[in-house]
């Protein structure tokens, strides 16, 4: 199967989550994919992305500069037209709209991958009546990412992958220089007010410094220290250097940024939601209980004994989510689909 991946893909500060789980798993997927990449934002390719960048063939296109965008479309166009179908890497509406518009001049299906029911999909009428002319989508195992799925596109077929974490690339460090991180763009999903609230909690009691890794951050928490947008090797040396993982979002998808902090060996603390049932070994915190998840906070970083305890518990749960999982998973939900 010849399969082409859709839209551009953006590199350096603009390359986010889903893209790198796109690489992950479509480089494992036995398939002969092909990636349409931004070109000017190409160079900018983080040095750990390579090795899996390497694994497609790749259509050099364009997202970013104007002058180039419809001949960067055209490019991926005459790709389009050679493949047997055209993923969606994302639910976002530039991504599906720009996946749509291949698929329409190219006659090829086309199947959008969703990591979570955004507020995108939920107001607009028009989203989801393109989305609804996709041949399926495929989720990350969520239930509650299905459901709201379900409501919204009763009649299309639906078909579940997941994700993954490469364990072997993370470790853990004596030298400590993070009591808490957190790891997520800033943004009502991912509880930031919360993470405002708990730190400052966390603070009453003791003295206690968080790190923050994402973007958008224009003000940040009592007492932390604002990373910004981090290379793959920084960040994997930050969790290494941590003491425990912080995280009140709301919801997610898969939320990979966990079983990232798992793998480092990290314990978790987070909310009772939903999404979190994914992650048992994770301290899961009455949701909106700021006090208790300060408090489950505080007697970590006060018992060193108790992190200890831990760390093999997160470490061996993340060793389930693999990367090769994911790919047959996504590989046997695409012909389910196209069947």
């Amino acid at each position: 199967m010849k399969i082409l991946i859709s839209p551009p893909m953006r590199f350096g500060k603009e390359f986010l989550g889903g893209m790198r789980r796109t690489l992950e798993v479509y480089s494992r997927i036995n398939e002969e994919v092909y990636l349409c990449v931004d070109e000017k934002t190409l160079p900018q390719v983080d040095p750990d992305i390579l090795p899996l960048l390497s694994k497609f063939h790749i259509v050099k296109s364009s997202s970013t500069d104007r002058k180039t965008y419809l001949k960067g479309f055209i490019n991926c166009l005459n790709q389009a037209k050679k493949v047997d179908v055209i993923i969606s890497y994302s639910e976002y509406s530039l991504s599906v709209y720009y996946t749509w518009l291949l698929s329409l001049f190219s006659r090829k299906p086309f199947i959008v991958v969703v990591h979570h029911v955004t507020e995108e999909i939920r107001g607009s009428k028009f989203l989801r009546s393109i989305i609804a002319r996709s041949k399926g989508i495929i989720y990350l195992d969520n239930p509650e990412v299905y459901d709201e799925l379900k409501r919204f596109f009763s009649k299309k077929v639906i078909k579940t992958s997941t994700n993954g974490v490469s364990v072997e690339k993370y470790y853990t460090s004596e030298e400590k220089v993070c009591d808490g991180i957190f790891v997520g763009n800033y943004g009502e999903r991912k509880g930031s007010k919360y993470l405002f609230q708990i730190w400052e909690k966390v603070n009453e009691k003791i003295n206690a410094k968080l790190c923050i890794l994402g973007k958008g951050w224009n003000e940040i928490p009592k007492n932390s220290v604002y990373y910004g947008y981090v290379s793959e090797k920084e960040k994997i040396d930050l969790l290494a250097k941590s003491k425990v993982f912080v995280f009140p979002s709301l919801y997610e998808g898969f939320a990979l940024a966990v079983a990232e902090a798992l793998s480092a060996y990290l314990p978790v603390v987070t909310w009772d939601l939903k999404w979190s049932e994914r992650y048992p070994v994770a301290i899961r915190v009455k949701f909106p209980d700021i006090n208790s998840f300060a408090e489950e906070v505080v007697k970590l970083l006060k018992d060193e004994e108790l992190r200890k305890a831990l760390e093999k518990k997160s470490r061996d749960f993340a060793k389930s989510l693999n990367w090769e999982k994911a790919a047959e998973m996504e590989r046997n939900a695409i012909y389910e689909i196209l069947k």
